[in-house]
């Protein structure tokens, strides 16, 4: 019982489960285990040979039957060479061999649900519902007797490393799978589609590939060329035919065009999927585990298809009914009916031994042939009609679902706006280090002066004033960038006050907009998703801006104090309203006054934060966690009236890097999905703002999109 995890051995729906299928594995007989898989196995194992297949065929007028490669011969090998050995000492037979193959059936039945239990931790009991009761996986793995749980919990199982960040493992299981069951190649592209669409996992791409393709060609690829009888029974497969009576080879479905030609329906469907994932773009891994549900279903029902392989999409139909509730499994489960009865009609009952009951005892089917074709008619169609319910229900439930993570139709757009030196530069590259590089691109007010520093106009204006700048050409380029559109601006270098040749810039998944004016002209503001305004202490805001422009771009001291009195009309006018707009205000406070005394100090100085959120509805969640997971000393205000911004005044200077990362798990569901694998988490009230703009993003883009 220590393979039984605790919260499982306790669970009764668990045990009921497990006795349901120890009494099938004893009681049932299946008839392609009978007659196929258990012969091949216990003759393959009495006269062991590195090439099972070829020697099967030798020893005798068998038809092929197993169309397995070698992973999941050596699967079933060690159960049914148990049995074997329990059925010598029994005095002959292959019942207890039979029983061997069903336990490893039921051991990869287990596993996968144990991995299925670890993709949707807290929801045990739905897990068990939805999957250990399914009547797919009953009907397919017990009753009808196929081994394809075996491939599905190693595709199950290349999900959750996905998951968990581990692309060379993930590809070395898939290309077990792969080499298990040579169909499952199928998920390949639609996997490598997420990961390239993904920028978070782009750079995991050729790994997984490697590891994909280089395990299933290192295990399939010599069998399938040393050994004719392999090649044999994977190219003649008389199972279509045995099994499914009626079922014919995919490449057979077709519609016939006039002079002989054929329009194969199967890979039109599949490519048509395939198209429709990578139109998807960026996918969250649960909108993936929806796109390949969908993909799947759609596949199974509009192609003939063998009955095994309808457990393939069983993980994503669990997955969709741990999202979608009651009436989201009321559909699942009457797929699952209307599937065992329209397979029942075309398929031998499994024998009964200890009842005496032989194969195909249930007789289903009535005698005439045109009644029979009607019947098989009507449960066929009846699948298909609710499958097809079932396959646009889930599209449309993933995709409603996914407009945070939406960024194929546009980037997640975010804009920073405030005075000269309060610290739009450093808060943007704190953000861009949390999306990682490469993904964040966009456009700096700065580049769009229309003078450049010696120009003789800047004694009538100053940088804050709308006129000296080029908005308009500012704001067509931040929503060329937000139209996933490139651009073609130049850069105003500080140092030397002059600009830079027009270059290229090329749309991401963020775009980062950045200015003065970031705010100012209506059309912008109405498509970012984040409006930031960043305030500052007055006497704050100077000593920064004199520590940069003196410091770090060469002014002295007289012309940077000239510069701030000369401006400040401007800021009442022009920088200043742009705060009523903002969907969350930073200011920054001095933690100590008296620490701005001296301006050539070096390092970070004591902060406080002040933030206005126009969205708060994890306020008082947000105030929780700081003071709890971090250590902060928060004072919050709630809004008062319909307009009104709730207020927080944080002080965290002493803030690390990991707390606020881990606040932030807690915070914003799916944060995984958002930011670089490794993303660049800033201590202090550095970090707080990242923290603080994530949940906004996660508050208010769903809305606005």
């Amino acid at each position: 019982m220590a393979l039984i995890p605790a919260d499982l051995r306790s669970n009764h729906w668990f045990l009921l489960g497990l006795l349901l299928r120890l009494a099938a594995i004893l009681l049932l007989v299946p008839q392609i285990q009978a007659d196929w898989f258990t012969p091949f196995m216990v003759e393959t194992l009495a006269a062991p040979s590195l090439d099972p297949w070829t020697q099967f065929l030798h020893h005798g007028d068998h038809p092929p039957e197993f169309f397995y490669g070698p992973v999941m011969y050596l699967f079933h090998a060690p159960f049914v060479a148990l049995g074997m050995l329990a059925d010598h000492l029994a005095g002959g037979g292959m019942r207890l061999a039979q029983i061997g193959l069903g336990l490893s059936l039921l051991v990869a039945d287990y596993a996968l649900l144990l991995v299925l239990r670890r993709m949707n931790e807290g929801a045990v009991d739905r897990v068990l519902l939805a999957y250990w009761f399914s009547p797919l996986v009953l009907f397919i793995t017990y009753w009808h007797g196929d081994t394809d749980v075996v491939p599905t919990l190693m595709v199950a199982g290349t999900l959750l490393l996905l998951q968990q960040g581990a692309p060379r493992r993930a590809g070395a299981l898939l290309g077990l799978a792969i080499a298990a069951r040579i169909g499952i190649l199928a998920i390949l592209p639609f996997l490598a589609v997420f990961l390239w669409s993904h920028r978070r996992h782009r750079d995991t791409l050729p790994r997984f590939l490697l590891g994909s393709l280089g395990v299933a060609g290192l295990l399939l690829l010599p069998p399938l060329l040393l050994s004719p009888g392999l090649h044999q029974m994977l190219t003649s497969n008389p199972r279509l035919l045995v099994a499914n009576p009626g079922m014919i080879s995919i490449l057979d479905f077709d519609i016939m065009l006039g002079g002989g030609q054929k329009l194969y329906i199967m890979p039109i469907v599949y490519l048509l999927g395939l198209y429709g994932a990578w139109k998807v773009g960026r996918m969250s891994f649960d909108l993936l585990f929806t796109v390949l549900g969908v993909a799947y279903l759609v596949v199974l029902l509009l192609t003939p298809s063998a009955v095994g392989w309808y457990l393939w999409v069983v993980p994503f139909l669990v997955a969709y009914q741990m999202r979608a509730g009651e009436r989201g499994s009321a559909l699942a489960v009457a797929f699952g009916l209307a599937f065992i009865l329209a397979k029942l009609v075309v398929t031998v009952t499994p024998a009964v031994p200890l009842l005496g009951l032989p194969l195909g005892w249930g007789g289903w089917m009535p005698e005439d042939a045109m009644a029979s074709l009607r019947v098989t008619s009507i449960t066929a169609s009846m699948l298909t009609a609710i499958g097809v319910v079932l396959a646009l229900t889930m599209l449309r439930r993933g995709l409603e679902e996914n407009d945070f993570f939406g960024l194929s139709q546009r980037p997640l757009a975010i804009g920073i706006a405030g005075d000269s030196g309060t610290g739009k530069d450093t808060l943007a590259l704190a953000l861009g280090g949390l999306f990682g590089e490469g993904a964040v691109t966009g456009v700096s007010g700065d580049d769009y002066h229309l003078f450049e520093r010696r120009g003789k106009l800047w004694q009538a204006f100053t940088h804050l004033d709308p006129r000296a700048n080029d908005l308009e050409a500012f704001t067509r380029d931040a929503l060329s960038l937000i139209a996933w559109r490139p651009i073609m601006c130049r850069h105003y270098d500080h140092a030397t006050g002059l600009f830079t040749p027009p270059r290229r810039i090329q749309a991401s998944d963020v775009v980062m907009v950045t200015g003065l004016h970031a705010l100012y002209p209506a059309a912008l503001r109405e498509r970012l998703d984040v409006a930031i305004y960043l305030d500052m202490d007055e006497s704050l805001r100077r000593f920064f801006k004199i520590r940069r422009d003196v410091q770090q771009r060469g002014h002295s001291l007289d012309r940077v104090l000239s510069s701030i009195e000369r401006r400040m009309p401007d800021y009442e006018a022009f920088i200043r309203p742009q705060r009523e707009h903002a969907d969350v205000v930073f200011s920054l406070l001095p933690a100590d006054p008296a620490s701005l005394q001296d301006i050539e100090q070096e390092g970070p100085i004591p902060l406080k934060l002040r933030v206005r959120m126009r969205s708060a509805i994890s306020l008082d969640r947000l105030a929780r966690l700081l003071i709890a997971l971090c250590g902060a000393q928060v004072d919050v205000t709630q809004a008062a009236g319909m307009n009104a911004m709730a207020e927080l005044v944080i002080d965290g200077s002493d803030v690390q890097a990991e707390d606020i990362q881990f606040t932030a798990q807690q915070l914003v569901p799916h944060l995984e999905e958002l930011l670089a694998r490794i993303p660049a988490w800033h201590p202090g009230m550095t970090g707080i703002m990242q923290l603080i703009t994530l949940l906004q993003l996660a508050e208010l883009t769903p809305k606005r999109r």
